[in-house]
């Protein structure tokens, strides 16, 4: 019987070794798959991260595209600016021109004006004296 009793009892042991690595291996379980759980949500966010990343990267490139157009856009404006100051220059130099060329028209129709009068006393005189020449007798 006590041969009995020692095979129970080791049998027992061996039993309750064996749960406990059982109730070890239930607790690993427990651990790993609350790991499992974190890394898959850790992977979620790296992917949802990595779509966003990817967005703005294209964002960026968009706005340095943008910025880029923007920047050709302003020298052209610049350019054009700077054609129009020209050519506002130029357009105040002709009025400027254009202004004393119609004052020297002013003078010369004012002189041309006077001539004409002159010219009719002249031909006035030359007739009266002409006149006179032949009453004269000549």
């Amino acid at each position: 019987m006590n041969k009995e009793i020692e095979g129970e009892a080791a049998l027992r042991k061996l039993i309750e070794i064996k749960d406990k690595k059982i109730w070890d291996m239930n607790l690993e379980i427990g651990k790993m798959t609350s790991e499992l759980v974190n890394l898959r949500g850790a992977q979620r966010t790296v992917e949802k991260l990595s779509a966003e990343k990817k967005d703005l990267e294209t964002a960026l490139a968009n706005a340095l595209a943008e910025d880029h157009r923007q920047k050709e856009a302003d020298e052209l404006m610049m350019k054009k600016l700077e054609r129009i100051q020209e050519l506002e220059a130029i357009s105040e130099s002709h009025q400027e021109l254009n202004g004393n060329l119609r004052r020297e028209i002013t003078v010369l129709e004012q002189e041309k004006l006077e001539l004409h009068a002159d010219n009719v006393k002249l031909a006035q005189q030359v007739e009266d004296q002409l006149d006179r020449a032949r009453k004269a007798g000549l």
